[in-house]
């Protein structure tokens, strides 16, 4: 008997992007994993900001991988009003200070 779970069985971490307005920003709640598999989901709701003030709350992701982080990234050089909030769970804020990236971005 395998220990190995069935591949019909295996269910990627769960991710999910709840878009807010508030006070004239898009706020994009993350929550879960961000990782190469959860991406698109996050790709998805940052195509429909169109423009407008932008904050990526960050407080209920419990991890984040290289992936992520370049999708973080990205919208930073596309966006010209980007905050992220916390605060940060130690994975993902683990990830900002390994890569220095927490230097790169603005936090409210």
């Amino acid at each position: 008997m395998s220990s190995a779970p069935e591949a019909a069985s295996y269910r990627p971490p769960r991710f999910d992007v709840n878009v807010e307005d508030e006070e004239g920003a898009v706020v994009l709640r993350l929550n879960g994993e961000l990782d190469l598999v959860s991406e698109p989901v996050l790709a998805g709701a940052l195509a429909g900001v169109d423009g407008r003030p932008l904050r990526i709350d960050l407080s209920d992701l419990a991890f984040m991988d290289s992936t992520g982080l370049r999708a973080l990234l990205t919208a930073l050089r596309e966006q010209t009003d980007f905050k992220l909030r916390g605060p940060l769970r130690p994975a993902v804020e683990r990830l900002f200070e390994l890569t220095q990236t927490n230097q790169i971005f603005s936090f409210e």
